[in-house]
C-alpha cells in the first residue's frame, strides 16, 4: 500500500531563486565614483582651494557611495 503524502520523511524545501544580475553599468559607476572622489581629495590637496575640508569631505562622501553602488554588485 503507498504511504500518504504527509507521512513521508524527507522534506524537499522549494528550490531558491537566483539572485538577479546587476546592470552592466553599475560597476562602472560605482568604479567612477571612487575614482572622482579620488580626484577631488587630491586636487584639493596639491591647489590649497579655498574650501577647505568640503573638498575632504565631499571626496571622501563619493568615494563611500562608489563602495554602496559596489557593494550590491552581483
Amino acid at each position: 500500500m503507498p504511504r500518504s503524502r504527509s507521512k513521508r520523511s524527507s522534506y524537499r524545501p522549494p528550490p531558491q531563486a537566483k539572485p538577479k544580475r546587476s546592470p552592466r553599468w553599475q560597476p562602472y559607476l560605482g568604479l567612477g565614483l571612487i575614482g572622482v572622489g579620488m580626484a577631488v581629495v587630491v586636487v584639493g590637496f596639491l591647489l590649497g582651494l579655498p574650501f577647505g575640508g568640503w573638498s575632504l569631505g565631499l571626496g571622501f562622501g563619493l568615494m563611500a557611495v562608489g563602495l554602496v553602488v559596489l557593494s550590491r554588485v552581483h
